[in-house]
């Protein structure tokens, strides 16, 4: 009687650490994508907040003003002459 009462206390105590350790597993794998989450939350508010992309470095500032340098002119703007000594 007192070996069955010790077999069911470790059969109890072994079921018991199971779950404890599967809730800590599944209680990490939550803090850690919500670490994740809040971290991506905090760069995309970043990303807004911190002003238009070529100001904030060197690297941006160029790929931004070599784009604007490619942009084509309107076609309106090629029909003016561009210097006011040849319109007068």
């Amino acid at each position: 009687m007192i070996a069955e009462a010790i077999d069911t206390a470790l059969t109890v105590g072994y079921a018991l650490a199971g779950w404890v350790i599967f809730f800590v597993t599944v209680a990490a794998i939550l803090a850690l994508a919500a670490i994740a989450t809040g971290a991506w939350g905090m760069r995309a508010l970043w990303r807004r907040t911190a002003g238009p992309s070529w100001a904030r470095g060197r690297i941006r500032a160029r790929i931004h003003a070599a784009r604007r340098r490619r942009r084509a002119r309107p076609a309106w703007s090629t029909s003016q002459p561009p210097d006011y000594g040849e319109a007068a």
